[in-house]
């Protein structure tokens, strides 16, 4: 699986500009030093060469200020909190820049960010300065999955006279990760599992050896709950099995060519994985080549589970092909054998022959449901998606845009009773 690349931004400002003022007044003296010679009038060279030797000490003064700035500032270092950003979260940096001498009271500064991290907007910051060092605080509105640059900093300098001015970088730039938007399925994920549970578990009771206890979630089987500890606390508390006795979710993930497909299917993936490891069960994600697998979802294993699925998707980038995407569905298919237990949710695409084939052993088992996205022009290769899986045993059901994933999601679990 290649990694998506971070995108090369050349400084936005990192340019020398003459202003208006400055063009006009190199012109005009120009100009009037060359009709002073012209003329043989003095008090025409006189003031041309006056007005060129402005803007000559103009340009003087900004090199000396660019300099400066580089010799004096000593270090740039930031903060992002959270360290990694989810998109449709905002985020808070913290830029702060070290300076020798009297330059931190005069240094003006500004701070770059790429666009998808902003929202498309510049960001907006609040300076404060103290004895050697500025400190920039502003806010992210961070919009796509991906990893994206935050910096560097431009300083700005400018003459006295208003005719020119510099931004020049200072320190380096920060590569950001953001994780994609995640729907909260847990609820309705925990009731898938539980029946799965109940179908793995069977009969029996609970074992004397359960690691820990926990709140009861929709689907748990009621013979697993401690009635003690429930009527102490108030509240239903259910044994956490142990977790290799648990059934384990699969999720595979196909990877459109197009870049909202993308998205749209690495939202739903990863908000069924966090669902599964929320609901207290092993999960592994397949996205083609790369496989995640998470173990370990009891107490504080769950927010490193969280962390690990959502770092999974970050560099995950659209196929060149539909005929690309379908053999990568069929690897990940082939990752299972045809009598696995696990649970199998497959988010994908209107599919071909090759990723069909592939697929259709997994739902022998009927255990296997899957999303099937789709725009409005491709409804009818979705239906037929759909129709090939039902018929090997997949419970699936069609998603058109702009169905919210919510309700597609309902609507694939009441495929259960079907």
């Amino acid at each position: 699986m290649r990694r998506r690349p971070v995108p090369e931004r050349r400084a936005e400002g990192a340019e020398t500009v003459v202003t208006p003022r400055g063009v006009g007044l190199a012109a005009g003296g120009g100009s009037l030093l060359l009709v002073g010679i012209g003329f043989a009038s003095a008090p025409l060279v006189l003031i041309g060469a006056t007005v060129v030797a402005a803007v000559g000490v103009a340009a003087v003064w900004i090199v000396a200020q660019v300099l400066a700035t580089r010799a004096r500032v000593d270090t740039v270092t930031r903060a992002v909190a959270p360290a990694t950003l989810s998109a449709g979260t905002p985020g808070d940096v913290v830029v702060r820049v070290a300076a020798r001498g009297a330059l931190a009271r005069g240094l003006r500064l500004r701070e770059q960010a790429a666009a998808e991290l902003t929202g498309g907007a510049g960001t907006r910051a609040a300076i404060s300065r103290r004895p050697g060092a500025v400190e920039l605080r502003y806010r992210l509105s961070p919009t796509r999955r991906g990893r994206w640059l935050l910096g560097p900093a431009l300083a700005r300098t400018a003459d006295p006279f208003g005719l020119a001015w510099s931004d020049r970088a200072v320190g380096g730039s920060l590569e950001v990760a953001v994780w994609p938007v995640v729907v909260d399925l847990a609820a309705s994920a925990g009731e898938l599992m539980g029946t799965a549970d109940r179908a793995h578990a069977g009969a029996r009771t609970p074992a004397a050896d359960d690691a820990s206890l926990r709140d009861y979630r929709d689907g748990d089987d009621l013979r697993r709950v401690h009635w003690a500890s429930s009527a102490r606390r108030g509240t239903l508390l259910v044994r956490s099995e142990e977790q290799q006795g648990r059934t384990a979710a699969t999720i595979l993930l196909g990877l459109p060519p197009v870049q909202t497909g993308l998205e749209w299917a690495i939202t739903a993936a990863a908000s069924v994985a966090l669902s599964v490891v929320e609901a207290g069960h092993p999960v592994r994600l397949v996205a083609g080549a790369q496989e995640t697998s998470i173990h370990d979802t009891h107490g504080r294993a769950a927010e490193s589970a969280r962390a690990t699925l959502l770092d999974s998707t970050v560099d995950l980038a659209p196929t060149d092909s539909t005929a690309e995407a379908d053999r990568l569905i069929a690897a990940g298919a082939g990752r299972l054998d045809p009598g696995h237990r696990d649970v199998v949710v497959a988010i994908i695409e209107p599919s071909g022959p090759v990723a069909l084939r592939a697929l259709a052993p997994l739902g022998e088992s009927g255990r296997a449901w899957a999303l099937v996205r789709a725009p409005q022009a491709a409804r009818a290769r979705a239906e037929r998606t759909v129709e090939s899986l039902r018929a090997s045993g997949w419970r699936a059901v069609a998603t058109l845009e702009p169905e919210p994933l919510e309700e597609a999601w309902a609507r694939l679990l009441s495929e259960e009773e079907l």
